[in-house]
């Protein structure tokens, strides 16, 4: 429940703004219910064949059958099915030894990989999750005579007087689930030359080229301010043109892209005279317009996490999903300027660089090391949209990249060794040895937070009249806000939020763990 203190309400469903005596409040169902289940059948088939004594080829296929479910059997048991033609993947490799002695290689290969629909889809799209919330106004001070069974006050929302939003309207049929829904599946590519320099060190050059074919995800629109979604391919079939809302046109919807290539160097000298060593670098690019399952787009606010499933804890990033924000709404998919939103996505780290290795001292003593060093991510601008989206007005990377990541590691070991094969291992291993307490994550929203870690009715931006193909000020849109007509000086007043541009997520410090094992 969230108490809205002298401040007014406007009706999606409506338009209409409305408020009680001493403002308004919300009160959200959130909940899981029922049981679900499904069955995944894999199938493959792989054979290496020796061409020549310097030519070797690595040929497979795999399928799979897939079920997806959905919690409300009563209408529907499966919300959609793949069956074994859809998930054929191919398999390729070669290796061909250049000078016939061991000591140079080079190999290729090409791979496509389908991935399961993650059953949060079903949870959140098929009958699982409930999410209502009711507005109504705030009549009386006495905030504990606030609750769901009481109701006190008006409704808001709508002219019925039980009505709410519902942000989780189960989808089933031809119109909502795309009848030629196809896979989520990506190639891979990988080539490389593996040189042996000497006895015991190789050196090694990787090239590695992923590119996405496509994803599942749930396109939204508005009906009467609550949020329904159709499910399919983005860019293909039922999702190939975008269902847009306000002043917008319908146009193409854009397919996902998710493209990483990298260039990979290392050298690795074998264990040999009590030590071994090794290192490499890799120059990297991830590009497109989709984050993929973890959407790194949608990084909590502070004191806000998504639950994840056997953690106790929740996490700042939404976990794995097919149903994340990035096809939610047209408003999303645009920058301030009218253009499609792509670019270098929040995990791009172009340059990592790795050193480790180990060394055996005389007594017996084990010392190993481990050093990372690697660019900053990405940080974008975003302003919060009415409808608690994350919208990239200057599009991505305009905030320059988080700082350069360091981190050392330790690890001591040793034995103290019994009769027969008794022996007792102690063990330190220290992680950030140097306490670099880097900042990974920028707060980059623009427009304030409430206490909860969501947009504020009275600072959101609100895009309905906006041709968003024509481009809007986004400045002049929050400085038209009931947050920003309040006097200076006064309770919530002015759109912005005081932590936007501060570090809000950092590399944990030193930790260090002690273990004594004994073995027999």
């Amino acid at each position: 429940m969230s108490v809205f203190w002298n401040s007014s309400f406007t009706s999606d469903a409506t338009g209409v703004t409305d408020r009680g005596t001493y403002g308004y409040y919300s009160i959200d169902t959130l909940g899981t219910i029922g049981k679900t289940g499904a069955t995944i059948r894999s199938l493959f088939i792989q054979d290496q064949w020796q061409v020549s004594p310097r030519l070797t080829l690595n040929l497979g296929v795999r399928s799979e059958s897939e079920q997806f479910p959905s919690f409300r059997a009563d209408i529907q048991e499966f919300a959609f099915q793949f069956g074994w033609k859809d998930k054929i993947a191919p398999r390729l490799g070669v290796a061909y030894d250049l000078f016939g002695d061991g000591r140079a290689k080079v190999s290729a290969s090409f791979g496509r990989y389908y991935d399961w629909t993650k059953y949060e889809l079903a949870r959140g799209a098929f009958g699982g999750d409930v999410w209502q919330t009711r507005y109504r106004s705030l009549d009386d001070p006495d905030p504990t005579k606030l609750s769901l069974a009481a109701l006190t006050g008006r409704n808001l929302w709508t002219s019925a007087s039980d009505s709410y939003k519902d942000s989780r309207i189960p989808s089933f049929g031809d119109d909502a689930i795309d009848p030629n829904i196809k896979p989520m599946a990506q190639n891979a590519f990988n080539a490389g030359l593996e040189y042996q320099v000497a006895r015991s060190t190789v050196f090694n050059v990787n090239f590695v080229r992923n590119t996405l074919i496509r994803t599942i995800e749930d396109i939204g629109t508005l009906v009467n301010g609550s949020e329904t979604y159709i499910y399919g391919n983005p860019g293909e079939g039922l999702a190939k043109t975008a269902i847009t809302t306000g002043a917008t046109a319908p146009f193409t919807l854009p397919k996902p892209k998710r493209n990483y290539t990298a260039l990979e160097l290392s050298v690795n000298r074998r264990f040999q005279g009590n030590w071994f060593l090794g290192g490499s670098y890799v120059y990297s690019r991830l590009h497109g317009n989709y984050p993929g399952l973890v959407n790194t787009d949608e990084v909590s606010a502070p004191g806000r996490s998504s639950a994840a499933a056997q953690e106790a804890f929740g996490q700042r990033v939404r976990p794995g999903t097919n149903a994340s924000r990035a096809w939610d709404l047209d408003e999303l998919m645009f920058d301030s300027h009218g253009n499609l939103v792509e670019g270098l996505l929040p995990t791009d780290r172009p340059h990592v660089g790795k050193l480790y290795g180990s060394y055996i001292l005389r007594t017996g003593t084990t010392v190993g090391l481990n050093v990372y060093a690697g660019s900053g991510t990405p940080v974008s601008k975003t302003v919060q949209s009415l409808y608690r989206y994350p919208i990239l007005v200057e599009g991505r990377g305009s905030l320059g990249r988080t700082p350069f990541l360091t981190q050392t590691d330790l690890l001591i070991s040793h034995d103290v060794k019994f009769s027969g094969s008794k022996r007792l291992r102690l063990e330190f291993n220290g992680l950030n040895l140097f306490n670099q307490q880097q900042v990974r994550h920028v707060f980059d929203t623009v427009n304030r937070l409430g206490a909860n870690g969501r947009v504020l009715a009275s600072s959101a931006l609100r895009l309905g009249a906006q041709d968003l193909q024509r481009g809007y000020d986004y400045n002049a849109l929050l400085a038209a806000t009931a947050d920003a007509a309040k006097p200076a000086g006064t309770a919530g007043a002015g759109y912005k939020d005081p932590r936007y541009g501060l570090g809000d997520l950092w590399n944990p410090g030193f930790s260090g763990r002690v273990m004594v094992r004994y073995m027999f």
